[in-house]
Order: C-alpha cells, then structure tokens, then sequence
C-alpha cells in the first residue's frame, strides 16, 4: 500500500462519507422503515391503487408532453442562436438563460400574473370582448403546469443543443451545398445526425425535471393534477409512511435509471465531441422574407413566454388583484417581522443559503477532482453520489433528514442546521459539474512545468490549480446559492415558523390570497437570482450549455 497516496483517499473520501450520511442512510431509512411498518398501507396496494395509478400516469404524462413541448419550441431557438448573427444575439441568449436560475415558486406569481384569471392575457380578451369577468384562466390546472415546465425547462434545450451545433464542422455543411441539398435534406442528414445526442440529453433532462417537480404542480395544480412528488408529500403530512415508502422506492428506480442513462449519454459524447469550431453563421438581413418572420415571430413568443412572467413580477409586487389598486404594501411587508412578514425569511434565505454555498464549494471541490482521477471506477461512483440529490425526491431527503438525523441529535425543535444540509444537498450537483468543467480546461503543460520546477503536490494545489479553478469555483457557488434560496420543497417540510426563507414565505401567502406581498417577495428572490446569472454569465469560461 502506498502510505503516501492515504491524504488523497481521505480527502475525496469525506464527501463519500457525509453524502452517504445524510442522503442514502436517510433515504434507505425511510424506504425500510415505511415498508416494514404495520401501520402502513402495503406495498402492492399502494402499487394497484386506482389513485397511484392515476397519479403515476398523469406524472408520466405531463413529464413526456412538457418534454415534447419543450424540445419542439426550443430547436428552432437553438439553431437561431448557434446559426443566426444578429444584433442583440447576445442579449437574446442571455435572457434564455435567467430561467434556469429563477426559484420556482417566484415563477408561479409571474404566470398567475400573465395566464392567471385577471392577468394580462385574461385582460386583453376581457377587452376585446367588454366582459366584466374572467374569461381565460391558462394559469391553473395542466395548461398552468405546461407552460410552466416549459418556461422554466426550455434554457436546457436551448442551449445544450446550440452548444452541440457550434461543434459541427463546417465542411460537412459546404459538401452538402455543392451536392445541391435542399434545407430540409441539410436538416435531415446534416445536422439531426449531430445534434440528435443533445436533444437526447436535454430530453432526459427536462423529463427528469418535469417527472420530480413539485413547487409548481403544488401550486398550480388541484386535485385531478397530483404528482407522484405530491402524493409523496400527502402521504407523509397524513402518517401513511407505507404508502410514501412505496411511492419513493418506485420514483427512486426510475428517476436514477434516467440519471444513469444521462450520464452514460454525455460521457459518450464529451469522448467523441470535437472543439468548438467556427461555424457558419448568416445576418438576419440574408434570410428570405418567410425566414426573417419566422424568426421574428419565433423570438416575440419567446420573450412572451419567458420574459412576460418575469417583468410581470414587477407589477404583481405593486398591483392587488384582489381590490384592483396600486399599493407599496408589499415592500412594506419585506420589513415586518411577526407573523408573515418578510424580514425574517429574507435574512433565513441569505443565512442557510450562503452557509450551503460554503459547504456545497467544499464538498464539491474534491467531487469534481474524483470524477477527473484515472483510478478505476472512482470517476463513475463520483457521478452517481453527486447525481443522487437529482434522482431523489426532496421532501424523502427532508423527512429522511428529520427522522434519522434531527430528532436524534436533538435538532427537532429548531431544525437551522437541516435546512444547511438539505440546500448543500439540492445545490451540490451543479456546483460540482462547474468545477469540473473548469478541471477539465486546466492546461495540463502548465501542472507539467510546476512538477518540473519541483512544485509538491500541495503546492501544485494551491499556487497553480485553484487560482485556474476559481472562475469554476464561482460558477458553481453562485450557482448553488442560487438553488438554495429558491429551494422550497425540502424547507417547506422541515422548517418551524422561525425557520421559513423567503420561497416558503410566497407559498404562504400564495395560499391566503396575498398576492402583493407574495409578488414584492418573488421580486426580491428573483434579483437576487438575477444577479446571481450575471455573475455565472461574466465569469464562465465555458457557454452555460456546457456546464448543464
């Protein structure tokens, strides 16, 4: 055994050891102590069961139309990206991205404000037609849950297959003109051949995203649109630990079969991708007139779609639909600090998500390094710890945490340090895919020449690989932080009334028909999201589609 090699072995193996501590123990705790419980509904009950059926059917459903949607409004603005010169491109891809960083409980006060009863879409008609009451309601129910999945889903296509046609050599294109191939025929056997492994992963992506949402089925939803991710949540606020046990193994095997295939998928195709290349793009002023409409109207129904819930936050923080007057209550509110005041959740969200940045760094750091080693089996043991938080339900991790870890260490009563643990958790993932981006762009010349120079490994670290990391390192901080004050899922089931954030909060009030204060508090949520976008967006060596 080389004695020298144990610093490293401990060092990659912390983050082994607190993952498994506090999601698999929990987790598998859960599973366990649901099945074998006698008060719980038995396993093939729950599995037969006309509600489960029709809740896993209604969860496969929506996921798969979502990801349908998704894809097919998306293409057309992958290729406009990658292919399409124009002025205010930029501008263009950097809004696509602002979504994928938004809390999504703030992205239900947007939509109710533009699909909801009364919102703008509801007005115009009202207008059109001289009705007094609502007419459209796109909002709630499937029609509010669709357009939400996409909204929040659709940077993912966007960008992970503008990304794949930037890579696409330009000599296959050339060939295919002077072969005297039309668009369609470039299309069928040009660039689908190229781009048809993005579209897989961003499918499995989105499906994945669509299959365990939950803020946005929760609160737009009702009765006849419950996810299993819901049912789960019923299930343990009613006791039935049998019935949640059964629902979490069953979404367990299916969300990491998903997770496994992606990674299988991209690590594929990093191996056979090439470098970004300079691609063929046209000015706008080349395209025929059918062309430039098509992308003019293409890009009005984006930022309808995407930039309509998001400045309507601005009008929800101001306007009560509820006595149709402009008001600054809702900022008022943000001040208050007794019961369902926001001052208190605004400094929770700030407190637990910049301590789960700071751990969510440290505990990535050694990740990524993992998934980057040549020893055997340790890259792929290192995804699969750091895409579990993806493949699990948030609210089996909350109760898991609560159960195995909370009560027995005496953290019931003021649950704080949970809160951490559940947002590292929720925030790792992507934290550690940016440090590992960056890993990858270390030229590894530059760490030869340090050996050389007779640089220890310690050295090496500090002085040569971590000031190259540390626009990752910044990427994936911000992006956890961004994640953690958005979280709302696992919060909402662990928090006490002093532990609420500010996600939690807009629930709340969502539900006792606060809108304003609802709307001033997404506002806030949402610049500092926006904030957070600008950063990732200034400092990422890499476009955002990679790092996804």
């Amino acid at each position: 055994m080389d004695w020298k090699q144990i610093p490293k072995y401990i060092v990659v193996g912390i983050p082994f050891i607190i993952l498994l501590t506090f999601i698999v123990y929990p987790v598998i705790s859960v599973v366990i102590r649901g099945l074998s419980s006698e008060s719980g509904t038995e396993f093939l009950a729950v599995v037969t069961s006309p509600i489960t059926q029709k809740t896993f059917s209604f969860t496969i459903i929506q996921a798969l139309i979502s990801t349908i949607i998704t894809i097919v409004v998306g293409l057309p603005g992958a290729f406009l990206i990658a292919r399409i010169d124009f002025r205010g491109r930029w501008l263009v891809r950097a809004a696509i991205v602002v979504p994928f960083v938004l809390p999504p409980i703030a992205v239900v006060v947007g939509f109710i404000q533009v699909f909801g009863p009364y919102g703008f879409f509801d007005s115009f008609f009202m207008l059109i037609t001289g009705s007094n009451s609502s007419i459209i309601n796109l909002a709630y129910g499937v029609s509010g849950i669709l357009l939400a999945h996409v909204f929040y889903n659709i940077p993912l296509v966007i960008l992970m297959v503008s990304s794949s046609l930037e890579r696409l050599n330009p000599d296959l294109e050339e060939s295919a003109d002077i072969l005297g191939a039309s668009k369609m025929q470039k299309f069928r056997h040009v660039f689908l051949p190229h781009i048809k492994t993005s579209i897989m992963a961003s499918g499995m992506l989105v499906f994945l995203f669509c299959f365990m949402s939950f803020p946005i089925v929760l609160a737009l939803g009702n009765r006849g649109t419950m996810t299993m991710e819901v049912q789960i949540w019923n299930a343990f606020r009613n006791f039935d630990y049998g019935e949640a046990s059964t629902l979490v193994l069953v979404q367990i095997i299916i969300t990491m079969a998903l997770a496994l295939s992606y990674v299988r998928l991209t690590t594929n195709t990093q191996r056979n991708s090439g470098e970004t290349r300079a691609i063929r793009r046209v000015r706008i002023g080349q395209l025929t007139p059918k062309e430039r409409i098509s992308s003019v109207l293409y890009l009005i129904l984006l930022i309808i779609l995407i930039a309509g819930p998001i400045l309507s936050l601005g009008r929800a923080s101001i306007y009560d639909p509820t006595t149709s007057s402009f008001t600054t209550r809702g900022f008022e509110n943000l001040f208050v600090m007794g019961q369902g005041g926001g001052l208190i959740p605004l400094l929770n969200s700030l407190y637990y998500g910049g301590l789960a940045t700071l751990l969510a760094i440290i505990l990535g750091l050694p990740l990524a390094y993992a998934q980057r080693s040549k020893e055997k089996s340790l890259p792929s043991l290192s995804s699969l710890m750091t895409l579990l938080p993806l493949g699990i339900s948030s609210i089996t991790v909350a109760y898991g945490l609560m159960l195995m870890i909370a009560v027995p260490l005496g953290f019931s009563s003021n649950p704080w340090v949970i809160i951490i643990i559940a947002q590292t958790i929720i925030g790792l993932p992507f934290t550690v895919r940016a440090i590992e981006i960056a890993l990858q762009n270390i030229d590894q010349h530059l760490l030869d020449q340090a050996e050389v120079l007779g640089a220890s490994r310690l050295q090496k670290l500090f002085y040569v690989e971590l000031p190259l990391l540390a626009p990752g390192i910044l990427v994936g901080g911000v992006f956890a932080f961004a994640m953690a004050i958005g979280e709302m899922s696992a919060t909402l089931f662990i928090a006490l009334p002093q532990n609420i954030t500010l996600s939690v909060l807009i629930y709340q009030l969502l539900g006792v028909r606060k809108f304003v204060e609802a709307g001033a508090a997404a506002l806030i949520l949402v610049v500092f999201c926006f904030f957070a976008f600008l950063i990732i967006e200034h400092m990422s060596t890499e476009n955002t589609g990679g790092m996804l």
